[in-house]
């Protein structure tokens, strides 16, 4: 039998556990409401292996985005993430720039495609671009008529808890 220091053992125990809440007290003072619920999102839809449903909180997140990053090539890996979410559609980055810039002027927002493809090799890709839509039913942009920039490409290869950018393509304008 091992006889144990009792009081090294409750010092060990105190300065553990008055580390930890101090530790942790200004990470939750730099987490918004919105953050912490699109993390919350994105974590579920990990668990349940739902990628789409991952998307939309990774668009719309840099904290999302900071923490499910792999060593991205392209744009994203400076933090340029192409695409985000308003209401229940994708819109470009940049026109949410100028949606905001302007007092939430609707006309600034570019809407865009998401194409989906069947995952291969643990990669998820994802196409985007800029349209123009036929309004349709219930939510979303409706129906693509006309493509109106060249978009690009988004590549997330399956970890073993969830998801990681690992590659985002710029399509260049082409030339007219």
């Amino acid at each position: 039998m091992m006889k144990i220091d009792v009081r090294l053992g409750v010092a060990i125990a105190a300065v553990l556990c008055l580390s930890a809440p101090a530790a942790a007290a200004p990470a939750d003072e730099t987490v918004s409401e919105s953050d912490r619920f699109f993390l919350d999102e994105a974590a579920s839809a990990c668990r349940n292996g739902d990628f789409p449903a991952f998307l939309w909180p990774f668009a719309n997140s840099k904290m999302v985005r900071d923490r499910y990053r792999g060593v991205a090539e392209g744009p994203a890996a400076a933090d340029d993430f192409p695409i985000m979410m308003i209401d229940y559609t994708y819109v470009t980055s940049a026109s949410v720039r100028r949606f905001e810039a302007a007092g939430g002027d609707a006309s600034q927002l570019v809407y865009v495609q998401i194409d989906f493809s069947t995952p291969s090799a643990g990669v998820e890709r994802i196409a985007w671009f800029p349209g123009r839509f036929e309004p349709g039913e219930g939510d979303g942009p409706g129906t693509l008529i006309e493509r109106t920039g060249p978009g690009g490409s988004l590549h997330f290869t399956k970890t073993a808890d969830c998801w990681q950018l690992t590659r985002d393509i710029r399509n260049r304008p082409s030339a007219r």
